[in-house]
Formats: C-alpha cells, structure tokens, sequence
C-alpha cells in the first residue's frame, strides 16, 4: 500500500465522520466552542469542545481500523472507509445513550436504605442501616 492511499483512507473515514457527526446532530453541524464549566468546589474552568472535528477523527480512526486489515485495492477500501467512519461515530454515541440510560435506570431500581440511630451501651451512638428489599410482589 502506498501512503497516498493511507491519506485516502483517512480522508474517507473523515467524511464518513461528519456524515455521522450530521446524522446523530439532525443535521446541524456543531462548531468548536470554548466553555465555562463550574467545578464543584465553586471554580470556573474554561474547556473546549471540538464539536464535529471530534467526529471526524473518531471516522478516520475507524476508517483505518476497517480498511487496513482486509488490503483491500483503490476504489474499495474509499467505500469501506466511508461505511466504518460513519458506523464508528455513530455506535460509540449510541453506546454512550445507553448506559446514559442504564445508569438512570438502574439508580431507580435500588432498594431504599433506612439509617437509625441509637445510644450504645457505653454511652456512644450506633448507627444501623436497614436495607428493605422487596420480593417480586413488592412485598418487604
């Protein structure tokens, strides 16, 4: 393989990238900006978000990632670029939705933990944790 088709292959997955980076966004392209973020301890930072050129990078990383490998020639490994930048962007996004989603849900399915407190013996406090988990039929 000749580096010009290493330049090519790049290229592909990063137009493959931006389609993806279209596709996920509803069509809006989304510019590189520089943002304030609060810390919690009442800090302000300053960050940049590369918008659509994140994307485009992912593309181009996947994009050698599948064309590499299979040595396929010239016109073939343009469309497999194309295919494996515009799927990378778009199942690591869908992956990152999902345990978003995951997250959330499985923070609503814990059981509820009661604390108590209570005067030891020796006159120092005990705290007691009760766990209430619930069969199937909700019943504690």
């Amino acid at each position: 393989m000749h580096w010009t088709d290493f330049v090519v292959i790049i290229s592909s997955g990063s137009f493959g990238g931006l389609l993806s980076s279209l596709y996920i966004h509803d069509g809006a392209l989304i510019l590189p900006k520089k943002i304030e973020l609060e810390l919690s301890d009442g800090t302000k930072r300053k960050n940049y978000h590369i918008g659509f050129i994140s994307d485009m990078i992912l593309g181009a990383g996947a994009g050698l990632i599948g064309a590499l490998p299979l040595g396929l020639e010239f016109p073939k490994f343009i469309y497999l670029a194309i295919i494996a930048g515009f799927g990378g962007g778009s199942f690591i996004a869908k992956q990152a939705k999902l345990t978003a989603e995951e997250k959330v849900s499985s923070q609503d399915k814990l059981p509820p933990i009661i604390a108590s407190t209570a005067q030891g013996t020796d006159g120092s406090k005990e705290v007691t944790l009760e766990l209430a988990i619930s069969d199937s039929k909700g019943e504690n």
